[in-house]
């Protein structure tokens, strides 16, 4: 987040609501817009997700970023995972630690009983001769499986538990890095996904859910700044609808 910069004139304003209720709603920084306005009637609670640098999908020989893929709001792209095997993975590269994701599976889904493998990088490739090793993550649960078993099947949240042992790094080796430095999270799927499977954004989650308290009644309005962070998580103590107004300045 930054300071709002209210001395530029306002190019363009986009809305839209967000549903909030005790359950954590995720809402991915909108691209191309500078601030943002936030107003509930009731009090409720927002935390601050860091961004995600990279996503790329490994197909066993070739690494391909669709990082504008699944960051640009735009339901027509997507990272394809269709009939992907478990020799392949998806490494996300986040700007800082964070304890999990929000996917979005748009209309291509995952109807093979298969989980997610998912490991963080405790392991940085930064002397030479070293490369990257990846450790399981524990307290992990998967809010895509529905039924259970069958993972990207629907919208949801996949957290783990923060590891300690998590390292800032790059892929590949000290002699040959890949991609930019981030605290990298990799998985891959226990057997073979159907064959269309699609993912239409990958919303970051907060390190925890210590989020701050808003009043309701209150308008606010924040600079954003995509370096660092890349989203919002929101709760409530019952229900309420969140309004929010992006505005993009020249």
């Amino acid at each position: 987040m930054g300071t709002a910069t209210f001395g530029q004139a306002i190019r363009r304003l986009y809305g839209e609501t967000v549903s909030l209720t005790t359950t954590a709603a995720h809402l991915a920084f909108r691209p191309g817009y500078q601030e943002v306005m936030l107003y509930c009637s009731s009090a409720w609670r927002m935390g601050i997700a860091p961004r995600l640098r990279h996503c790329v999908l490994y197909d066993g020989t070739d690494y391909t970023d669709y990082i504008n893929s699944v960051t640009d709001g735009v339901s027509t792209t997507h990272m394809p995972l269709d009939a992907m095997t478990t020799s392949k993975y998806v490494y996300l590269g986040f700007a800082s630690p964070a304890r999990g994701v929000y996917i979005d599976v748009g209309t291509g889904v995952n109807a093979n009983a298969a989980t997610l493998d998912v490991e963080y990088c405790s392991t940085a490739c930064l002397t030479k001769g070293a490369t990257v090793a990846f450790t399981d993550v524990a307290g992990d649960a998967d809010g895509t499986d529905s039924p259970e078993g069958t993972t990207l099947a629907v919208d949801g949240l996949y957290t783990w538990t923060v590891p300690t042992a998590w390292v800032l790094s790059t892929l590949g080796t000290f002699e040959t890095p890949l991609f930019s430095k981030c605290w990298w999270i990799r998985f891959k799927p226990s057997a073979t996904l159907s064959a269309t499977v699609d993912i239409v954004e990958v919303i970051p989650a907060c390190y925890d859910t210590n989020y701050g308290y808003m009043e309701g009644g209150v308008a606010y309005q924040f600079a954003t700044s995509d370096y660092h962070n890349g989203a919002f998580e929101f709760d409530h103590t019952a229900t309420g609808t969140l309004d929010v107004t992006w505005i993009q300045r020249q």
